[in-house]
C-alpha cells in the first residue's frame, strides 16, 4: 500500500469519529479549497529552496567562521599565553633548583653552580616581567595616552627657584609645602608643575633636592628600580639630596603582630585608599629595604633619620641620600 492510500485511509478513519471526525473533516475542506492548496504548495517549495541552500551553504560558512574565531583567538592568546606561560616555567625551574639545593645541603654538598642557577633565573623572570610591563609600548592616536602633558603653572617661581636653591616636593597630592616647587599629574591647589614624576619638565643637573612623601610605594618595583631612581638621581646636581617618606613596613607588621595596629588600618596603607586610579599601592619597604635600592642607584651617605614613625594611620620612615660623594 502506498503512502498516500494509508493516508487516505487514516483520514477517513478519523472523519468518522464523533469528537476529531469534525475537525478533520474540517481540515479536509479547506486543504481541498485551491487557494489554499496553493498557498501551501508554493510555502513548501520556499521551505525546500531554502533548506536546499542551507544544506549546500550552511557547512562552508560554519567552516570559515570556525576558522576566523579560531585565528582571532589564537591571535589574541599568543601575548597572553607568554605573560603567562614564561613566568610560570621560570618559577618550576626556580622550584626544581629549590629542591635540588635542599637535597644537597641534606647531605652537606653546598654547589656554587647551583646558587649561580637560581640567581641566574631570578635576573631572567624579573627582566621578562619588566618588559612586558615597561618595555616596547604599542604606539596609538594621537591624544590617546592617559598620562598628562607637563605644564609648569607657575613659571616665576620656577625661575626664581632656580636662582637660589631649586627643591620639588613630588606628588604633592593636597599638601603643597612651601618652599618646594610643587607636582601633581592632578592640578589641585597649591600645585606649581602638573606632570608625571616619569617625566618632569625639568633639565639633568637642575635640582638641588627631590622630595616625596608616600609616593614611592605607588610604583612596581622594577620601575623605581631602573627607571624612577635613576631618573630623579639625573635630575639633581651634585651634592643634591634626595629624601623620602615611605610607609614603614617593617613596623606595621610588628605592631599588628602585637596586636596594637588594626587590620584596616595596616590593609588601607600597604595597598592604598583606592579611591582613584592613583590611589594603589604596588610595593611596600623596610628602612633597609629601602637603603639598598638607593646604594643600587648609586647615591650615598644614606641615612634614616626616622624609623617606625607614627602619621595618622601610618607607621612611616624617613630617608635621605645624596648624589655624589
Amino acid at each position: 500500500m502506498s503512502l498516500r492510500e494509508t493516508i487516505r485511509k487514516t483520514v477517513r478513519f478519523a472523519a468518522d469519529l464523533p469528537v476529531v471526525g469534525r475537525l478533520t473533516r474540517i481540515g479536509v475542506a479547506i486543504w481541498r479549497g485551491p487557494q489554499t492548496r496553493d498557498m501551501l504548495v508554493d510555502e513548501l517549495a520556499n521551505v525546500a529552496a531554502i533548506r536546499s541552500v542551507v544544506n549546500e551553504q550552511l557547512p562552508a560558512l560554519l567552516e570559515t567562521v570556525s576558522r576566523l574565531n579560531h585565528q582571532q583567538l589564537q591571535a589574541s592568546r599568543d601575548e597572553q599565553n607568554l605573560i603567562k606561560a614564561v613566568p610560570i616555567a621560570l618559577r618550576d625551574i626556580q622550584r626544581d633548583i629549590r629542591n635540588l639545593r635542599k637535597d644537597l645541603d641534606a647531605v652537606g654538598v653546598r654547589n656554587q653552580t647551583i646558587d649561580y642557577l637560581t640567581e641566574r633565573v631570578e635576573f631572567v623572570r624579573r627582566e621578562l616581567m619588566y618588559e612586558m610591563r615597561h618595555g616596547a609600548k604599542p604606539v596609538g592616536a594621537a591624544g590617546d595616552s592617559l598620562e598628562v602633558q607637563s605644564r609648569v603653572i607657575d613659571a616665576d617661581k620656577l625661575a626664581a627657584a632656580r636662582a637660589t636653591c631649586l627643591k620639588i616636593n613630588l606628588g604633592c597630592g593636597h599638601v603643597p609645602l612651601e618652599g618646594y616647587m610643587n607636582v601633581d599629574r592632578r592640578e589641585l591647589t597649591g600645585v606649581d608643575i602638573v606632570s608625571e614624576v616619569t617625566g618632569l619638565p625639568l633639565q639633568p643637573g637642575d635640582v638641588d633636592e627631590v622630595f616625596s612623601s608616600h609616593l614611592i610605594e605607588h610604583f612596581p618595583q622594577e620601575q623605581l628600580r631602573r627607571e624612577l631612581l635613576p631618573y630623579w638621581k639625573s635630575l639633581l646636581k651634585p651634592g643634591g639630596r634626595f629624601r623620602a617618606v615611605v610607609p614603614d613596613a617593617e613596623a606595621m607588621i610588628q605592631e599588628y603582630t602585637a596586636g596594637r595596629y588594626p587590620y584596616d588600618d595596616m590593609r588601607e596603607v600597604m595597598y592604598g585608599g583606592q579611591d582613584y586610579d592613583g590611589d594603589f599601592h604596588f610595593n611596600m619597604f623596610t628602612p633597609e629595604h629601602m637603603r639598598r635600592l638607593l646604594e643600587e642607584a648609586g647615591f650615598t651617605r644614606i641615612e634614616i633619620p626616622a624609623a617606625g614613625r607614627r602619621n595618622g594611620k601610618c607607621y612611616e620612615f624617613e630617608i635621605t641620600a645624596i648624589n655624589g660623594n
